[in-house]
């Protein structure tokens, strides 16, 4: 579980606060905290732009709000976006932050040195996780590809279902972590 500190900082931030920022120290404390960046060679790096020479074609490297990016010698092993929590009930925000996601693999493809890379959206306290393989470029969760003629929800609520205050969240959560950091020893 979760310390009692953090949890207390998830529990000050207002839950229908428009303000994304208000998630930046706690998301930060805990992925420094996690990766034990004070005894170990990760770094926890926020708003990491890549190299124009590293970026995929097409693919804008800071048309985000915040990411944060676990890196081992300057080369990214995680990352993890930040949203605001009533992004979630919002189909555009969803698709946008989605779409996010996806463009993050992208940019990050040539320089991953891991064979998998993980990543997390957040939007407040819940969780939605992403993954590629670095063989394939296959991203999970399956891109859904949107009707032309009507709306269609391509990205459900429920992808963020997990909470990172609750045990089952932050056990999923803390699964991803472990997963990079045995990738990271094997290399």
């Amino acid at each position: 579980m979760l310390s009692q500190r953090i949890l207390d900082m998830f529990a000050r931030i207002p839950p229908d606060t428009t303000i994304e920022n208000k998630y930046y120290g706690v998301y930060d404390k805990l992925l420094n905290g996690v990766f034990d960046t004070s005894a170990t060679d990760y770094t926890v790096e926020p708003q990491y732009a890549l190299p124009e020479a590293f970026q995929a074609p097409g693919v804008p490297s800071v048309d985000f709000v915040v990411t944060y990016v676990v890196a081992l010698d300057d080369k990214p092993v995680f990352f993890l976006e930040i949203k605001p929590p009533g992004h979630v009930n919002l189909i555009s925000t969803r698709i946008a932050a989605d779409t996010q996601m996806r463009n993050r693999f992208s940019s990050f493809y040539d320089v991953v040195p891991t064979p998998k890379l993980h990543g997390i959206s957040v939007m407040g306290q819940r969780l939605a996780f992403y993954s590629m393989e670095k063989a394939t470029g296959h991203i999970v969760p399956e891109r859904v590809q949107p009707a032309e003629n009507y709306v269609t929800d391509t990205v459900p609520v429920n992808r963020w279902k997990l909470d990172i205050t609750t045990e089952v969240g932050h056990q999923q959560f803390m699964a991803v972590v472990d997963a990079v950091k045995s990738m990271v020893a094997a290399l």
